[in-house]
């Protein structure tokens, strides 16, 4: 195939796909009602990739790297060894900063990223403030701090994290810092942080060029501004030094409170985490901080949206901040969960005043709890974060790694003279708060019921098999949450069993994921890294 011809393909795929997305409602009530529909669908998503597949294999891999042992050793480990219970005279330590992430004056064009459009979806102007928030955390059991920040951003990669961390390797070593966190909120109103959403057209002309010559970003096209991007990384890392200066001596407390009026599930077998999350930090002398944990989609705005928007955690935010609180949002579990607005709707409210009043009332939710409703945190911090591997098996996203439109960092495995393999870097962690609190830190949008339960049996799901992993929460003791996008963007995580076509009704995540043994190996990998933390206690126990 030459370049001219796979180029005229993409294009096609491009138009197709912008147009599929203002079709979706009706090509999937179509095929519902087909007498073959399964059939049909997996017929369809078969060759579209096996277009793709083609498409990709054309697009040169020189400048992938092949994998070698070692090349994941630059990741925080967390916590050296865990403890069973605090350390003698632990006291929590707290440090808290916000900072906003908008600059004054960028060049070159910001496309909101979120929603694929053709043209691209160009910010016009700002309606509300996209930030970063950081936490700095110590048990002073003499192991050292971990930093938490939240970004008001559809996501980050981890290679971007990466480099943000690279900003702070001075702290690391003044703070002994043994992890730094950094998850996004994943509005779909803010900047583009992923590349996906601008000039698709200009990228699948200019890119594979660039690509055959070894040449990689800034040069290659994609929705992100490199500009912006430096801004972005330069404010992360001063909010993160704000806050490690901050630290102050204090006490925590959580809560696990019900919110499920307000999220709602979209894609059987319909489960969702319908728990708020709250930990409540108060530090000596500073206002306390107050940690907000919900899975559900800031998509509010929907596609029209030109306006910059941190969508409903900007208005939980603020409420909990003019209530006389520090505040932070964390996503959880949210693959196909939206907002249930229902709640918070009133005759006559415009779009953006029912969003302003649905963050409102989840900042209500959490200063109104009973304070029976909240335990007390014991000062004890665990963390272990494991380096992830997962096979590149979907030739979407394989094919906008290469074409530089994202900058995920791919590796390539030379499985034969005729055959390569490649695979997505990640990490995956999990965090003990004391006795009763954990949480999975988790790098894309996973499927809720792969932390409680309730995946797909053989004769509901797609590929007629069951999940072959128990349920996450059953690895671990006391309230297990998620906080997604971690460290990472890797997109959907949808069990193997009902990964299918994404031409299928209700089956949409499939086309942003991975590929489809994605949750088998983030599940696999969070039972190794409890596992391995809970080794580490025995080891330590053994030592002493």
């Amino acid at each position: 195939m030459n370049t001219k011809k796979m180029l005229g393909n993409a294009a096609v795929i491009g138009a197709a796909a912008a147009i599929g997305a203002k079709l979706r409602p009706q090509i999937k009530e179509t095929l519902r009602h087909a007498a073959s529909g399964m059939h049909i669908q997996r017929k369809a998503g078969d060759a579209v990739n096996g277009m793709l597949s083609s498409l990709s294999a054309h697009v040169s891999d020189e400048a992938i790297p092949s994998f070698f042992p070692g090349d994941l050793d630059d990741h925080f480990e967390g916590s050296g060894f865990f403890l069973s219970k605090p350390a003698a005279n632990a006291q929590w330590r707290i440090g808290y900063a916000k900072q906003s992430i908008l600059p004054y004056d960028i060049k070159g064009p910001l496309y909101l990223g979120g929603y694929l459009s053709m043209p691209p979806n160009r910010v016009s102007g700002v309606l509300d403030d996209l930030t970063v928030r950081a936490t700095a955390l110590s048990d002073t059991s003499g192991r050292g701090v971990h930093v938490f920040a939240a970004i008001d951003c559809v996501g980050l990669s981890n290679t971007d994290v990466r480099t943000i961390r690279g900003l702070l390797q001075t702290e690391v070593s003044a703070y002994n810092i043994e992890s730094i966190q950094i998850s996004a909120t994943h509005c779909h109103s803010g900047v583009d942080t992923m590349g996906l959403w601008g000039d698709l057209f200009q990228a699948l002309k200019k890119n594979p060029r660039l690509v055959k010559k070894k040449k990689t970003a800034p040069d290659a096209v994609s929705g992100k501004n490199p500009e912006f991007m430096d801004h972005l990384f330069q404010t992360v890392a001063f909010c993160v030094r704000k806050a490690l200066s901050d630290m102050t001596p204090g006490t925590a407390e959580f809560a696990a409170l019900d919110g499920s009026a307000f999220a709602r599930d979209k894609r059987p077998p319909d489960v969702l985490d319908p728990t708020v999350t709250v930990v409540r930090f108060l530090p000596e002398g500073k206002k306390p901080l107050i940690w907000t944990v919900f899975g559900a989609h800031p998509t509010s705005f929907g596609s029209a949206q030109r306006e910059i928007s941190a969508d409903y955690p900007y208005y939980l935010c603020r409420a909990l901040e003019n209530a006389g609180f520090e505040a932070a949002f964390f996503q959880g579990a949210e693959a196909a969960v939206a907002t249930d607005r229902s709640v918070s709707d009133r005759p006559g409210m415009t779009r953006t005043e029912s969003i302003i009043h649905y963050g409102e009332a989840l900042a209500e939710l959490v200063l109104q709890a009973d304070a029976g409703a909240f335990k007390p945190l014991e000062p004890l911090l665990n963390i272990r974060i494991s380096p992830v591997l997962l096979p590149a098996k979907n030739p979407l996203l394989l094919l906008a790694a290469k074409l530089k439109l994202v900058n995920n960092t791919l590796y390539k495995f030379p499985a034969g003279p005729d055959h390569t393999d490649y695979f997505f870097r990640t990490e995956v962690g999990y965090a003990e708060f004391g006795r009763d609190l954990r949480f999975a830190l988790i790098p894309g949008e996973l499927m809720p019921e792969l932390v409680s339960g309730g995946t797909k049996t053989a004769s509901e799901s797609w590929s007629g098999a069951d999940f072959p992993f128990p349920p996450m929460q059953t690895a671990v003791t006391g309230r297990l949450a998620v906080i997604g996008l971690c460290s990472d963007c890797i997109g959907y995580i949808v069990p193997d069993n009902d990964y299918g076509s994404f031409f299928a009704p209700l089956h949409y995540e499939e086309a942003v994921s991975p590929g489809p043994g994605t949750a088998s190996h983030i599940v696999q990998a969070f039972l190794r890294t409890v596992e391995s933390g809970r080794r580490s206690i025995a080891d330590t126990s053994a030592d002493q």
